[in-house]
């Protein structure tokens, strides 16, 4: 059978999948189960160490799918980093062994491993043209990236969405659907829908948010 492509998740299609946790292709055209696999991360302990988007004492897991972009050993190669207490190394030098995630189970392992190589391969944020997006659209009306408004600053948004399976997705629906944005004061209003319908510029705009601290 030819092996599919491993799929790309922009925008409200890979809400879908990974929001609710959905049954997703992978490249060898088994089923991944994202629920699965994020279970075994947290029993493991993997999110002392990493995250999907951001970089902690371990690096981001969508930096790690795009280290082994493209290479054929990938998950063979990921599959023995997590099982054999290799040695990582730390920003400051030091080595410890990689923890060795808690299964014996290999469908498990290779559904976590399979499920981190197939996270979205994120482009470089482009600064200026978020921003620029982001004054075309009126966003520094109600938001800042660093100061509370009327709206979150970007900062806390993203800090809200730290670790969060499907931030991209979610976030996009939330600036391209109008979703109901609630005040300090109780009320409601529809969020303001970003004044594009550049998918990539859009997605730039997102993980830009994403990406400060």
């Amino acid at each position: 059978m030819k092996a599919a492509a491993k799929p790309v998740w922009k925008g409200p299609l890979g809400a879908v999948a990974l929001m609710a946790g959905m049954f997703v292709a992978s490249s060898n055209c088994v089923a991944l189960d994202v629920i699965a696999a994020q279970t075994l991360a947290r029993q493991s302990g993997c999110l002392e160490c990493h995250s999907i988007y951001q970089k902690k004492a371990g690096p981001a897991w969508k930096d790690v799918a795009a280290k082994y972009h493209g290479s054929a050993a990938a998950s063979q190669s990921l599959y023995s980093h997590v099982t054999t207490g290799r040695k990582a190394r730390f920003d400051d030098g030091h080595e410890e062994d990689h923890p060795i995630v808690k299964t014996g189970d290999p469908k498990r392992i290779g559904n976590l491993v399979d499920w981190i190589l197939a996270l979205p391969v994120a482009a470089p944020v482009d600064v200026k043209a978020a921003e620029t997006l982001a004054r075309q659209s009126r966003c520094m009306k109600c938001h800042a990236v660093d100061v509370k408004k009327e709206g979150p600053a970007w900062k806390d948004v993203a800090a809200k969405y730290l670790g969060s399976v499907g931030a991209e997705d979610r976030l996009y629906l939330h600036v391209t659907t109008g979703r109901k944005a609630r005040f300090d004061d109780g009320h409601e209003e529809d969020h303001p829908i970003i004044k594009t319908g550049d998918r990539d510029r859009i997605n730039n705009l997102v993980n830009w948010v994403l990406s400060l601290r």
